[in-house]
């Protein structure tokens, strides 16, 4: 019988978990389990910026490597901002570490490339080895151990799976943790990648004692006034084009100093455009330095946005995606409203086939 959250040892992961589809994914799956049993210390980073995949998957991995009795050092760019660093053991995230000691291996989590890494890039990629656990189809397999299933609602299901393939237990924060990750980047449990296997690994850990209202409430409800501010200046900007299927919203320096907030203030803005009637593409485009710039992409239906932020450089799902570029930032919309429509209409084309 599987022993509840109260008990100090932790829970083990029942049997329910889903297993990888694919002979490459079961591989990598053993390996990255024998890589985290075998070793003692190890560096756990994510993307510049983390959202809540990223961080509750760090989050819940560090916690128990360290319940195992290994050393994890959690690392991010910079500190991790809200609603994520209200998550259980945030605090304990470093933007430096102390590289004279060996690490057993460096896993890279929720990232599609060695540059969403940023300034950390340098000394992670090399760690040997470089462990890189991903979901984005776009994933360029930059690991020694590559567990990438672009069918994986998050990287939290695949860490969930790692975690069951080691057979480690698990504390209450750990779940509770892996249950941000995979809620956050299913929209809680709305978006395409909803898949029956995030549900199933969902309902396991409330099973288990996780409780999604607390978690909703944790997360959602722990931002600044100055969001709302910011959110309202956002819509002022919101422009139709290509007959209101691309709906664009900006949002710049001036802005973020004008309300008090800051860049990450503004995670998930671009949903607001995408839930209007008879868009297909929604997109934010964040300035992020003088002549540097962020955006996120969303499809609702017909278009896959990874291959539109491909055209950037960038990359993701196809339904959620993002790149970066430099401005000015009329020239950074105007590529994207030009690359925007010619996706439409290249869909819209093969829809009459």
């Amino acid at each position: 019988m599987t022993k509840p959250y109260s008990e100090q040892e932790g829970f083990r992961l029942a049997s329910v978990t889903p297993a990888c589809e694919t002979d490459a994914c079961v591989h990598a799956l053993g390996d990255v389990a024998r890589t985290v049993i075998q070793g003692r210390r190890f560096v756990i980073v994510t993307h510049m910026d983390p959202d809540g995949d990223g961080s509750g998957s760090m989050l819940a991995l560090g916690e128990v490597l360290k319940d195992a009795g290994k050393e994890a050092v959690l690392l991010t760019t910079e500190p991790v901002g809200l609603p994520y660093r209200l998550l259980q053991g945030a605090d304990g995230i470093v933007q430096h570490f102390q590289g004279e000691k060996a690490f057993d291996a460096a896993l890279v989590l929720d990232c599609g490339d060695l540059s969403r890494l940023d300034g950390l890039r340098g000394p992670i990629e090399h760690i040997r080895p470089l462990v890189n656990i991903d979901h984005h189809e776009t994933n360029d397999r930059f690991g020694d151990l590559n567990l990438v299933d672009g069918r994986s609602s998050s990287t939290g299901e695949l860490v969930y799976k790692v975690i069951h393939e080691a057979g480690f237990p698990m504390s209450q924060a750990s779940a509770e943790n892996l249950f941000v990750a995979i809620m956050t980047d299913t929209g809680s449990f709305t978006y395409n990648n909803t898949t029956g296997a995030a549900l199933a690994i969902a309902a396991k850990l409330v099973d288990q004692g996780v409780k999604p209202w607390e978690i909703s409430r944790r997360i959602s409800h722990g931002y600044p006034a100055s969001r709302l501010r910011l959110l309202e200046m956002a819509l002022g900007t919101l422009e139709y084009h290509h007959d209101g299927e691309l709906a664009l919203m900006t949002v710049t320096t001036e802005m973020f100093v004008a309300t008090g907030s800051d860049r990450r203030d503004c995670e998930r803005f671009v949903e607001y455009p995408r839930h209007v009637k008879g868009v297909e593409i929604a997109a934010l485009v964040r300035q992020t330095d003088r002549n540097d710039f962020r955006a996120s992409l969303r499809s609702n239906r017909r278009v896959n946005v990874a291959r539109l932020a491909g055209c950037f450089g960038g990359g993701g799902h196809p339904m959620a995606a993002g790149f970066e570029s430099k401005g000015p930032l009329a020239s950074v919309k105007a590529k994207l409203i030009t690359e925007a429509a010619r996706a439409l209409d290249h869909e819209r084309d093969h829809e009459h086939i």
